[in-house]
């Protein structure tokens, strides 16, 4: 499984998962740069396409709590109906693929401190 994260300050991040497996997203992950610290991050929209199922969970494993199973070709463009899948967002996002092929585009909005302060910057 491959990913990449593309992050934004200040913003949000987009993930972009593809292949079989499991990969674990931390919190992180998603800092645009040293100045950025992220303390949490809520899912504002999904895209998928899979011959299985893609799992969404907030934590370290497969362990954590569910939040989301997705089948086939899915698009949930949650934040426009003003809707964040956000349950658990202080943890790390853990992301499985149950099928042979697939690909999981993730876009999040951030919590996060910066240094110098947003004011100084």
């Amino acid at each position: 499984m491959t990913y990449e994260v593309k992050n934004q300050l200040r913003s949000k991040s987009v993930v972009t998962v593809v292949g079989s497996g499991s990969q674990l997203i931390t919190l992180s992950q998603l800092e645009a740069d040293a100045r950025e610290s992220v303390q949490a991050a809520a899912i504002t929209s999904v895209i998928t396409s899979t011959d299985g199922i893609w799992t969404i969970r907030r934590g370290n494993d497969a362990t954590g709590t569910l939040v989301l199973d997705l089948v086939g070709n899915q698009e949930l463009l949650l934040s426009q109906y003003d809707i964040a899948v956000s349950n658990g967002s202080t943890s790390n996002i853990y992301v499985t693929n149950s099928g042979a092929n697939g690909t999981l585009i993730l876009t999040v909005s951030k919590t996060s401190t910066y240094s110098p302060a947003l004011t100084e910057i």
